[in-house]
């Protein structure tokens, strides 16, 4: 527990996102938003009325594809069983993994994920990537009890990027992370929320809980050419859904 608190103490340092803004010439809200700048993924309900007890899956998820291009957009249909998730029945019972696709309906985000580290100056890395989230690994892996921490660019030179939408999520908005073998943990928003990086609650973002629990990060607010970055962090607070 010592060396996790120990390693978290790190990245809370700072609490910076390296290049979630892409090194670009403006803040996103300045830009319009295109239909490009998103992967699309068709919004559904995910099917918990009925669950099954599988072992914990320790198994690393296969790596992204290197072309850097999201998957084909996945379909989760009411009341099917190869789109509907595997979450686990029973009070010992956990599903856990490392994820490699993270899905928002409601935002339109459908987005391969990649493991990301820290930095030699104590900062979450991104994925270099405009189209790719990335999750911190070593880490807490989702779906055991912990923080597990994802990251992304908000913007690049051409206008939005992944994490664009994030702002838009409202408290109950499902995310969805599987890791391509039929199995999915479904977590829910609780809030969406933005600090100025120096007022950041660090305990709340990077704390211990005996929870599953999942924090989106990004950048917001406005773009600072002189130092290249946005003056504030925005963090969607979730937890997985039982």
């Amino acid at each position: 527990m010592k060396s996790f608190i120990l390693f978290f103490a790190l990245i809370a340092a700072s609490l910076t996102v390296t290049g979630c803004g892409s090194d670009s010439t403006g803040p996103a809200e300045e830009r319009k938003e295109t239909s490009e700048s998103l992967q699309k993924v068709d919004s559904a309900k995910p099917e918990t009325t009925r669950q099954e007890t599988r072992s914990p899956e320790t198994t690393e998820s296969p790596a992204p594809s290197a072309t850097g291009e999201s998957p084909g957009p996945l379909q989760l249909e009411e009341g099917s069983s190869k789109g509907a998730p595997k979450p686990l029945e029973g009070k010992t019972a956990r599903l856990y993994f490392t994820p490699n696709r993270l899905l928002i309906p409601s935002v339109r985000i459908d987005a391969p994920v990649d493991p990301v580290g820290v930095s030699d100056n104590g900062q979450m890395e991104v994925p270099e990537s405009t189209v790719r989230a990335g999750i911190l690994s070593p880490g807490v892996k989702p779906g055991l009890p912990g923080t597990a921490l994802m990251a992304g660019h908000v913007d690049n030179y051409t206008g939005p990027a992944i994490f664009y939408p994030l702002k838009k999520l409202k408290p109950g908005d499902p995310i969805l992370l599987t890791n391509g073998k039929g199995q999915y943990l479904v977590y829910k928003v609780t809030s969406v929320e933005s600090f100025k990086t120096a007022e950041a609650p660090l305990d709340r973002i990077f704390g211990h809980t005996e929870e599953s629990r999942l924090n989106l990060i990004t950048c917001t607010g406005k773009y600072d050419r002189k130092r290249k970055e946005h003056e504030k962090r925005l963090v969607v607070f979730s937890r997985l859904m039982q």
